[in-house]
């Protein structure tokens, strides 16, 4: 019978006679598992992106074994190519299970030891002014995601970094991934492997990976001498904190929302909440420096006890040369047959919060109204088949183009395609405030192109109605559509709404002065 493929990469896998599924439709799905098992396949092949990196191995070859086939292999993208046995999984992979479980034990008993410890430290800690000389910055990425090619946090990341760099500061990374993106700017990655000792069970490697981090970095450290840590907060990790106090220079946490909030309301509820929610206080409140991207965030630390002096409203931003009017989308147009349509265009990694679903069900009372407007959705992720689902029940195929995910140095063409950009985020479900201060909003702005965006707190305050943007209300896809026909009458309009965006991007929210806005901030912190 023809093979099966299991996928984790964020790319579309095809073999001629093979069936694809990817990993999230498999993953804990017992009922999936077993409607396969009734076939019988010559290969089962699981993709990813490097085998050394991937999480819930030996769990995943257990998965391939309960499937019938001839043979099962683990394939990697550098080439690497592991067979999957009953043998190797009862001599090799079991064992490691069983080991895990006992080493995790370990890995709590020392984690909780270690908050006790560094929060006596700090309590006992005077802060003391640093002498404010800044010319090496070491930038933390702890992140438990690999092969990111595009998406808000690489554009953040590689933002921050150019921004640093143009400001006259060296750089260099410490990450469990390569960034491949960050190579065009020549600075270094260290990259330390997450998934090293624990790599089959929930929350576990992140907290282990503290101290083989620090081993690490300490090595790193004193060869290079940095004088700023930068830290993109990542859950259960407090390796910038204890870095920060070996070697006496200030910490900076980018710190983009509680990590507890997000598995509760956008993903799988944590198990050891209270460890994480310790370890996210101790990040805070060693921090020398808290960048937090909307006033909503900079409220929820205030509440919580953080010191309002040291925390920083910075919301997120754009490089002016890789999103510009001047960039040209003919290209795209031509690919897709736009030629003489008006496009709406839609670019994300497809989060809850995004609102492409409330796009999606636009599709019909737009085009009802004007049938010469195309959809051009670019990216991939969790709400991907809610979207696929409304347009196939609608039966609008023929309106809409889904592009996948594209290289992030790609992404401003697909902008420029269009002719209207929408960003149609939704309220938080459990009623609480909208936190986010969405990338691609300023993307969009700096494209100069019609914007119509929901008005939800930070984007309702950074785009003007009618003056920089046309704002709906957000969830309301009757109001959404209704801008989207407004602006794809009125030619004029959009165009001038483009013009004003992009002079507002310009003059507040480029990554250089958001750069400029953390340095300026941490200089009257350190010297105060």
């Amino acid at each position: 019978m023809a093979d099966i493929i299991i996928t984790d990469l964020k790319l579309n896998i095809q073999e001629e006679n093979s069936t694809v599924f990817a990993a999230d439709e498999v993953k804990g799905n017992f009922k999936k598992i077993f409607r396969l098992r009734v076939n019988f396949f010559d290969e089962i092949k699981f993709y990813t992106y490097d085998l050394s990196v991937l999480r819930y191995q030996e769990i995943w070859r257990f998965v391939l074994l309960l499937l019938r086939g001839r043979e099962r292999y683990l394939i990697d993208r550098k080439g690497s190519r592991d067979e999957v046995n009953w043998l190797s999984f009862l001599f090799g992979d079991l064992p490691r299970l069983v080991w895990e479980y006992f080493v995790s034990l370990i890995v709590l008993i020392i984690t909780e030891y270690r908050i006790v410890k560094i929060s006596k430290v700090i309590k006992k800690r005077e802060r003391k002014s640093f002498r404010f000389s800044i010319d090496k910055i070491a930038y933390l990425r702890s992140d438990p995601l690999y092969d990111l090619q595009c998406g808000g946090s690489i554009s953040h990341i590689y933002g921050v970094a150019k921004g640093l760099i143009n400001s006259g500061k060296k750089l260099f990374f410490i990450s469990t991934d390569r960034l491949e993106l960050i190579n065009k700017l020549k600075c270094p990655v260290y990259v330390v492997n997450l998934f090293k000792r624990v790599r089959n069970l929930p929350e576990i490697p992140e907290m282990s990976y503290n101290q083989e981090l620090f081993d690490e970095a300490c090595r790193i450290f004193d060869r290079e001498k940095p004088n700023l840590i930068y830290q993109r907060y990542s859950r259960n990790n407090y390796t910038g904190v204890t870095l920060s106090l070996r070697y006496k220079i200030p910490l900076i946490i980018e710190y983009n929302g509680s990590e507890i909030w997000m598995a509760r309301n956008w993903g799988r509820k944590l198990i050891f909440k209270t460890i994480t929610k310790r370890i996210e206080m101790l990040d805070l409140k060693m921090a020398d420096l808290i960048i937090v991207v909307s006033e909503v965030m900079r409220k929820e630390l205030l509440e919580r006890g953080i010191e309002g002096r040291k925390i920083l409203v910075n919301p997120n931003g754009f490089d002016p040369e890789m999103y510009s009017p001047e960039i040209k989308g003919e290209g795209i147009r031509e690919k897709y047959g736009f030629r003489n349509k008006i496009v709406v265009g839609f670019i994300g990694t497809f989060g809850p919060w995004h609102g492409a679903e409330v796009l999606a069900q636009t599709i019909t009372p737009v085009i009802q109204k004007n049938p010469n407007i195309r959809f051009l959705f670019v990216g991939d992720g969790a709400r991907m088949p809610v979207v696929k689902e409304v347009i196939k029940m609608a039966h609008v195929e023929e309106f809409v183009i889904l592009a996948g995910l594209v290289p992030q140095e790609e992404a401003a063409g697909y902008l420029a395609s269009c002719d209207i950009l929408v960003s149609p985020h939704v309220p938080n479900p459990d009623g609480s405030k909208f936190f986010g201060s969405p990338t691609k909003l300023f993307e969009y702005m700096g494209m100069g192109k019609g914007i119509v965006a929901s008005d939800l707190e930070q984007i309702g305050e950074v785009l003007e109605h009618k003056k920089t943007a046309w704002l709906v209300k957000p969830g309301d896809f009757q109001d959404l559509a209704e801008g989207i026909l407004e602006l794809a009458a009125d030619e004029n309009l959009r165009n001038e709404l483009g013009r004003n965006a992009r002079e507002e991007a310009l003059k507040k929210y480029t990554w250089d002065k958001h750069v400029r806005r953390t340095l300026d901030k941490l200089e009257e912190i350190c010297t105060d």
